[in-house]
């Protein structure tokens, strides 16, 4: 019987010793791990608002008309007459023109087809489209789009053709887009500190076409991402804007350490 209860408390002390030993290591996996952990979690926080800041100073606002060619007036010509849609330096907004500053940043498609345009006499809008065009023409204006117009269209009369939706969005541009790569490369420590990174931070960003063909559209890299320590990198799908008002889309790749 004594045997029987010294095993009895021997396999007692054991469970207690076991369990002692068990939440010890846990509380030693605990002491290390996290401080890694935090760092970790700390990192996430600054590359996920890294990206925020990046898309939201990449936007601009871009607005857009719909006209209407119900059909063509000049059967014998290739362009579009537009200037009812213009408004001349020192006139006043006015909802369904476009204002004197923005003539130098139109951008003119319709079914995926981009017409050049030309501006005669400060009063003049030609667009250079097919003869006997019909169909809705899209017109986007916005200080981030810079094509290059016509040097020259065909006569045209004007006609005010009816104007439909008429929208203003913000939307990201890729002209800000390299204002942001001009800025990492001539003063990479002040755009560090604009977007709100901390001094012991760094990063690299990209921007990949959308089939993400190499070299990137966009490539903003000072250095390599270290391999003595973890660099976290996240792939965020982005529509944008180029130049020529044209409706893109890709990857925005941000690197963080």
């Amino acid at each position: 019987m004594n045997n029987i209860n010294k095993n009895k408390k021997g396999s007692h002390v054991g469970v207690v010793v076991s369990f002692v030993i068990f939440v010890t290591f846990l509380v030693f996996l605990y002491v290390i791990l996290h401080p890694v952990t935090a760092r970790e979690r700390e990192k996430q926080y600054i590359l996920d608002y890294l990206i925020l800041n990046i898309l939201g100073e990449s936007e601009g606002n871009l607005t857009t008309m719909i006209i209407n060619v119900e059909y063509p007036v000049h059967h014998n010509k290739d362009c579009l007459n537009l200037n009812q849609i213009l408004l001349s330096e020192g006139e006043p907004l006015e909802e369904g023109k476009i204002p004197f500053e923005m003539w130098g940043h139109l951008s003119f498609t319709s079914n995926g087809t981009q017409y050049s345009y030309y501006i005669k006499n400060k009063n003049n809008l030609y667009v250079g489209v097919p003869p006997l065009f019909q169909g809705i023409l899209t017109v986007v204006y916005s200080e981030d789009i810079t094509p290059d117009p016509a040097d020259d269209l065909s006569n045209c009369d004007p006609h005010a053709y009816p104007l439909g939706y008429i929208r203003t969005f913000s939307e990201i541009f890729e002209t800000k887009i390299h204002e942001l790569e001009e800025e990492y490369y001539d003063n990479y420590e002040g755009l560090k500190a604009f977007l709100g990174l901390p001094e012991d931070t760094n990063f690299n960003f990209y921007v990949y076409d959308s089939e993400r063909n190499e070299p990137p559209i966009i490539e903003c890299k000072i250095q390599e991402p270290p391999t003595t320590i973890s660099v976290f990198v996240e792939e965020t799908p982005i529509q944008y804007t180029d130049e020529s008002g044209n409706k893109m889309f890709g990857f925005l790749i941000v690197e963080v350490w």
